[in-house]
């Protein structure tokens, strides 16, 4: 029994150390297993961080150089943006000239057909100018003919011209005669029939049907004449009938104006042919307008006019009619 219980013994330590051997020899190839993963695993490791090492190295690099590109790719920018505003600049100066040149072309083409049509209206002008030069050339030859013509005639006129100077001097003596006898006869009007007051400042116009002035005698339908009557004394301020009466230059009637034949009653009554007569109160100053109908029978020339009171001779005036 106990050679069986030792033998029993003998078996199971056989067993147990072979299970033992079993159990370290599994834990060995696990722990072997184990350390040939994790070596590879702590190589794989170690390869990744030297890996990753470079890497960030690279990155770095990079991270540099494109930091250094960056700031070459800002300077760029700023250098283009600085070229875009001057060519922006440049781009509205060129548009502007642009502008510029099209105004001056289209004022250039309103020249053009401006000259266009006054070079038209020139060749029309200058057709019609070569016309009048051959019209022109002619009345030149007709002008010489009429300019012997006119030689001849201006030297009968200046012949005639001798003959109306000297006529003209003979009138001018006969005027000058004539004047003097008509100052002559005022005077002694004066003299022989003074009223005691004079009129003055005279004033004379020839009037046309239709109320305009002329100074022509087949014109004129009324003959005005306006003066003044100043410095009357007391003894004439009262009612009083004035006289105008009008004659030739050299004093004698006029017979184509008619009139009314009145007796003044002066010193030396004088018998008078007064072609108006006005009646008036006289003041002390006063002016008088008076008119008579020409009734275009008046010849052209010096007529005199003049003025009668009551009493006596006021004064006189001369006027003309071409």
């Amino acid at each position: 029994m106990k050679y069986q219980n030792d033998g029993y013994h003998d078996a199971s330590g056989v067993s147990a150390f072979k299970k033992l051997a079993w159990v370290l020899g599994g834990l060995l190839a696990i722990a072997f297993f184990v350390a040939v993963h994790y070596g590879v695993k702590s190589k794989k490791l170690e390869q990744e961080r030297s890996t990753m090492t470079m890497s960030m190295e690279e990155l770095d690099a990079q991270k540099v150089s494109l930091e250094g590109e960056l700031i070459n790719l800002d300077s760029s920018y700023q250098l283009q943006i600085s070229e875009n505003q001057e060519l922006t600049v440049t781009l509205e100066e060129r548009v502007k000239e642009v502008e510029d040149l099209k105004a001056r072309v289209w004022t250039a083409k309103q020249k053009l057909a401006k000259s266009e049509e006054a070079n038209a209206a020139i060749n029309e002008k200058l057709a019609q100018l070569e016309e009048l030069k051959t019209g022109l050339e002619g009345d030149i030859v007709a002008l010489k003919e009429t300019n012997l013509e006119l030689i001849d005639a201006n030297t009968q006129m200046a012949a005639d011209l001798q003959v109306s100077k000297a006529e003209a001097v003979a009138l001018n003596e006969k005027l000058a005669e004539v004047s003097e006898r008509n100052d002559k006869l005022v005077q002694r009007l004066y003299t022989v029939a003074p009223a005691g007051f004079v009129a003055k400042n005279f004033a004379v116009t020839a009037q046309r049907r239709n109320n305009k002035l002329t100074a022509k005698a087949k014109q004129a339908e009324m003959i005005n004449v306006s003066f003044d009557v100043n410095d009357v004394p007391k003894e004439f301020q009262k009612d009083e009938e004035i006289y105008l009466v009008l004659t030739t230059f050299d004093g004698n009637p006029v017979d184509v104006v008619q009139g009314k034949e009145v007796q003044v009653k002066s010193n030396e009554p004088i018998a008078i042919k007064a072609v108006d007569v006005e009646q008036t109160t006289l003041s002390d100053r006063q002016n008088i307008a008076m008119s008579f109908d020409a009734a275009r029978d008046l010849e052209s020339g010096m007529y005199n006019l003049l003025v009668y009171a009551d009493h006596g001779f006021l004064g006189a005036t001369t006027f003309q009619l071409q």
